[in-house]
């Protein structure tokens, strides 16, 4: 199969592409924020019996590869990745378990076909779990990286729920979870705070909040957003900073006093909060970025690769 569709559904955003599969070359897009967790709410306002579900998520997926730019045949295989195969998703597998040795094989990928007025071949990817800990899209991003020393590594893959993966040996041993990005939004759109933000360039608020994220207290020091809103009249871009640093630095902190080279997988628009966070850290440690999109099609084209 010389291309094939790509998708990749997360709890906040939704990208799908048309991919050639030797080269992964883009040859069309689709991107929005409809997620799993708001595809999801709209599934159960529906209140239709769970053997439908399927048929929902499929057509909201027939309806965005009708906005891609291509001609799309019936029969082009579809790999999917994400939440779509959580328990809010389209169908949930089970998980994995880790530690990852980059070995296709340890993923559970399951081939679903015959859903009514969906004639695509659907390739649904499962998710990996330490016992403690769950991730559902990541692995496949892990795949898509070609690891080329022994040398131990750190992950950060910058999201809703931000991941951070331990390597060594050419294995992912081990990978923690941090509700940054769901925090953030949170305080910033629904809480009593909401009305102190704004958002806009401030590096020196970002550092502040940064710094006073060590050995804080998560639940007293978010209220320094009201206090520096009512009594110091600082600026809602200032407040949006200090929240951002503030947050960011309560996740970094557990990689303070490691050396080990970090390897930043997100898109642009959080890259340079967390380049100035790792920076703030440790402005010796070794750091490289790669966008999640290139990790996501590579990782992508090595089961199209094997499958088709």
């Amino acid at each position: 199969m010389s291309k094939f569709l790509s998708c990749d559904w997360g709890t906040s955003s939704f990208r799908l592409r048309l991919v050639e599969t030797e080269t992964g070359e883009v040859c069309g897009e689709s991107k929005s924020d409809m997620g799993i967790a708001q595809t999801w709410q709209q599934w159960s306002n529906t209140a239709r019996p769970e053997s439908e579900r399927i048929h929902f998520y499929t057509k909201k997926l027939g309806e965005a590869i009708g906005q891609l730019p291509a001609r799309i045949d019936v029969d082009i295989p579809l790999i999917l990745s994400g939440m779509a195969s959580s328990s809010i998703g389209l169908a949930e597998l089970p998980y994995q378990q880790f530690p990852f040795h980059w070995d296709l094989k340890q993923m559970l990928i399951r081939k679903i076909t015959g859903v009514e007025k969906f004639g695509h071949p659907l390739y649904l990817v499962s998710g990996f779990s330490t016992g403690d800990d769950v991730m559902r899209g990541e692995e496949t991003m892990l795949l898509g990286f070609d690891l080329m020393d022994d040398n131990e590594k750190v992950f950060i893959f910058p999201g809703t729920h931000s991941k951070h993966v331990l390597v060594k040996q050419k294995t992912a041993i081990d990978f923690k979870t941090y509700m940054t990005g769901e925090l953030f939004n949170l305080l910033v759109e629904k809480s009593i705070l909401r009305t102190a933000f704004s958002i806009g360039k401030d590096e020196t608020s970002f550092a502040e909040g940064f710094y006073e994220s060590r050995n804080a207290n998560l639940l007293h020091k978010v209220f320094k957003i009201r206090s520096r809103q009512l009594l110091l009249h600082a600026n809602p871009v200032s407040n949006y900073q200090w929240l951002s640093g503030f947050l960011i630095g309560m996740e970094l902190r557990d990689l303070s006093g490691a050396d080990y080279p970090v390897y930043l997988v997100c898109g642009e628009t959080l890259r340079d909060a967390y380049e100035l966070g790792l920076e703030l850290l440790n402005k010796n440690r070794k750091l490289f970025y790669i966008p999640d999109d290139v990790l996501l099609i590579k990782g992508h084209c090595k089961i199209a690769k094997h499958y088709f």
